[in-house]
Order: structure tokens, then C-alpha cells, then sequence
């Protein structure tokens, strides 16, 4: 959204937003390493990782592979130990961190709603006006949706500023449902209604119905606000044609068909990360699912051990969490991290770096309860040196081979954030 005023190293614009990822991921990895026991980690994690080493080694895409490789290492190791210093931070803290995530709702969803007006007014009126900050109307779409089932726990903990919060909360989840009304991503509406079934299924009481209200208090808002103009203005360019998109293939079935034959060629350690990217034969740069990913990038001994370590830690918080006296924090937490799950099935949310902030912060609402009611703090432990020094021997070569990857990329792929699974190598 907010163009920079210098690039680092002569990079492209575009690339500079991947760049401000780049830094933030360094510095958490930097922040939390240093006070996390390896040896404590779990077994399957310290699997998955040496797995997808090997693949990286006898993947396709040769040094460009160790980008991604990376990538991956500092988003999951992030993901791993945010839920627990989160779970233990103090009350202001946790405020602090939900203020800046209420106000960076607010300020997308103002940002896009008051520039999509501006562009109306001169005559441009189109759902690709929306994409503001994102590659496509299937990113911003993702981006959304998770904001709209993670505000209702954002506005809990900002409860002591209710008059303020639960108003403007309302006029942002209301923007949010308006803009992905416009948008029209399947996706999103299908992950929406798998997480709203799991949060009837797996929730009770006053805390789903208050959760679930909340929800419908955006919808109805975004729905009048879309009607609205629909009807009386008629300025959306949204005809009849997308009756006609709801069965339409965007082409999903080859990505998905080209995908699966790919893993069958390596089916063990699979054709290592950005391999997909090299194909010729399809024109998108990733196969939109997150399984196919896993099992064409990694294989499927990775994919087994990841899935199965997601299960079993899924098991274990959402049964800690039944026990535990519920909130809307947690069933916030509980229907993003659904709801992410069921779009990374049809879309590449994990190459979407604001959708995997929203993630993490998702974690921490879901699986705090959990972890407080358990003793110890698993694998957190006092800083070392040895790991300080590591940390910052990964983070160096993380930003070698970031650097060396964005000045290497074509300028035939420059029109969109290029970086990871995006745009062709």
C-alpha cells in the first residue's frame, strides 16, 4: 500500500515488500532463537526440517531452492514458539500487540474503501481495484477473510476501550465482508463456511453464540453497504457473469493434475522448493494447494510427518481447550487457523505475508489456554551465545541469498511480487 522512499540495493519496488518480510522474519528468528532448546523441540519437527534439507539438496531448482527452504524454516519456527511467549506475555503487552493489529485492520480497510471511491469517481470501477497490497484479488480476498473471523478476539482484548472498539470493529468488518463481496473469491466463501461449521461443531455455549453474532453483524453491514450500490448506483461491475464464475474452472484442475504427476516422478523426497515454478507446461508459478505443494516440493514422507505432528497438536489444544473456560479469543483463534487451512487448499496463503502475521496471532488466541494450563514452557530457556551466534550465521546467509535471488530474478516477471512461489523462475 505504502509505496517506498528508497529501495534496498537497487530492488524493484515490488520486491521491496518482500524485502520488509525479510526483515521481520530475521529479526523474530534473531529475538526468539537465542532462548529456544533444540534438543526440546519436537521429535517430528527436528524431522521435517532435516527432510526438507535433503530435498533442497536434490531439488530441481538448484541454490534458489535454499531461499525458499529458508523461508519455510523461519515461518514455522516463528509459528512454533509464538503461541508460547505469547501465552505468557503480560496483559499490556498482549493489548499493545492487538491495538496495532486493530489499527492495521482499520487502516486497510479505510485505505482500500476511500481509494476505491476515489478511482469510481473517476470512472474506474472494477474488482481488481481492490487488491490493494496484494499480488492478486485472491490474496487481498484471503487477507479478508482472516481478518473478519480474527477482529471478534482483537476486540475482546481491547474490551476496556469498548466504546471506541466494538463501533469502529463494526464499520471495519463490515468494509472487510463489503470488499470481499466485490472480490468474489470462491475460496474465501467456501473456508468461511468450513470454519463457521467447526466453530457450531466444536464450540458451546454463550461464548460460540456471542462469537457467531458478531460475525453476522459484519455480514449484515457488508451486505447492505454491497446491495446498496448494487442496486441504486450500479458502480460494482458485478453482472450477471458471476453466477457463471461459481462453476467456472480458473484453472485449479491443471495446476492440481500437473502437480500431482510431478510428485509421482519423486514421491519420497519430492522435486525440492520453487521446483514447481521451473514448469513450462503450467502458466502459474505454484499448484493454489497446500497439500499438492507439500507432497511436489518436499514428498510425502515431509507431508505425512508434517500432517501428522499438525493433528496431534491440534488434538491436544483443542481438547485443552474444551476443558477450559472458552472465550472469544480462543474461538477467534480457532476459526482463523481453519479457516487458513481450508483457503491454503484453493490459494497460496503461506506465500501471503500478512496472512501468516494474522496466523500466528491466531495460534497464540487458540492455544494460549492450553499452554497455561500445563506446567513448564516445553522448549523456551534461558539465552545462549552458541544459539545467538547461529541466528545470526542464518540470518546473514538468508539475506545473501534473498538479495542474490531478487538482483537474479527476470524483469519479464516484475509486474507482481515475485519472490517465493510467485512469478516464474
Amino acid at each position: 500500500m505504502v509505496q517506498p522512499f528508497f529501495l534496498f540495493f537497487g530492488l524493484h519496488p515490488y520486491d521491496h515488500q518482500r524485502f520488509v518480510e525479510i526483515i521481520f522474519l530475521a529479526s523474530a528468528f534473531l529475538f526468539f532463537f537465542p532462548f529456544v532448546s533444540v534438543v526440546r523441540a519436537p521429535k517430528e519437527f527436528l524431522v521435517i526440517v532435516l527432510i526438507s534439507i535433503f530435498s533442497v539438496f536434490y531439488g530441481r531448482a538448484g541454490l534458489v531452492g535454499w531461499v525458499q527452504e529458508m523461508r519455510f524454516f523461519f515461518w514455522a519456527f516463528f509459528l512454533g514458539v509464538f503461541p508460547f511467549y505469547w501465552s505468557f506475555l503480560s496483559v499490556a503487552l498482549k493489548k499493545m500487540v492487538s491495538a496495532l493489529v486493530f489499527l492495521g485492520l482499520v487502516f486497510y480497510a479505510f485505505y482500500v474503501v476511500f481509494g476505491a471511491f476515489f478511482l469510481l469517481a473517476k470512472g474506474v470501477s472494477d474488482s481488481a481495484f481492490i487488491i490493494s497490497g496484494f499480488a492478486n484479488i485472491n490474496h487481498a480476498a484471503a487477507f479478508m477473510v482472516l481478518g473478519i473471523f480474527i477482529l471478534p478476539g482483537v476486540e475482546f482484548l481491547l474490551s476496556d476501550y469498548r466504546r471506541v472498539v466494538v463501533p469502529v470493529g463494526l464499520i471495519v468488518g463490515g468494509c472487510l465482508f463489503f470488499l470481499v463481496s466485490i472480490v468474489m473469491a470462491r475460496g474465501s466463501f467456501v473456508a468461511g463456511l468450513i470454519a463457521l461449521i467447526f466453530v457450531m461443531v466444536f464450540f458451546k455455549g454463550a461464548v460460540k453464540v456471542r462469537y457467531c453474532l458478531r460475525l453476522f453483524h459484519y455480514v449484515v453491514l457488508g451486505l447492505t453497504w454491497y446491495f446498496f450500490f448494487y442496486f441504486d448506483f450500479n458502480v460494482l461491475d458485478i453482472g450477471s457473469s458471476h453466477v457463471a464464475e461459481i462453476y467456472r474452472d480458473t484453472g485449479r484442475v491443471a495446476l492440481f493434475k500437473e502437480g500431482v504427476a510431478g510428485w509421482l516422478d519423486s514421491p519420497f523426497l519430492g522435486n525440492g522448493p520453487l521446483s514447481f515454478s521451473l514448469l513450462a507446461s503450467v502458466p502459474e508459478a505454484h499448484p493454489h494447494n497446500l497439500l499438492i505443494v507439500s507432497l511436489y516440493e518436499y514428498g510425502v514422507i515431509f507431508s505425512m510427518m508434517a500432517f501428522v505432528l499438525l493433528v496431534k497438536v491440534g488434538l491436544i489444544c483443542l481438547k485443552g481447550t474444551q476443558r477450559a473456560d472458552q472465550t472469544i479469543m480462543s474461538v477467534a483463534g480457532w476459526a482463523t487457523i481453519v479457516c487458513f487451512l481450508s483457503y491454503a487448499q484453493v490459494s497460496g496463503l503461506t506465500m501471503i505475508a500478512p496472512s501468516m502475521l494474522l496466523l500466528a496471532l491466531a495460534t497464540g488466541f487458540a492455544f494460549e489456554r492450553n499452554i497455561l494450563m500445563e506446567a513448564g514452557s516445553y522448549f523456551m530457556a534461558g539465552f545462549s551465545w552458541v544459539r545467538g551466534i547461529g541466528a545470526l550465521v542464518l540470518v546473514a546467509v538468508f539475506f545473501g541469498l534473498s538479495i542474490w535471488y531478487y538482483q537474479a530474478a527476470s524483469e519479464n516477471i516484475s509486474g507482481a511480487p515475485r519472490f517465493w512461489l510467485q512469478g516464474k523462475l
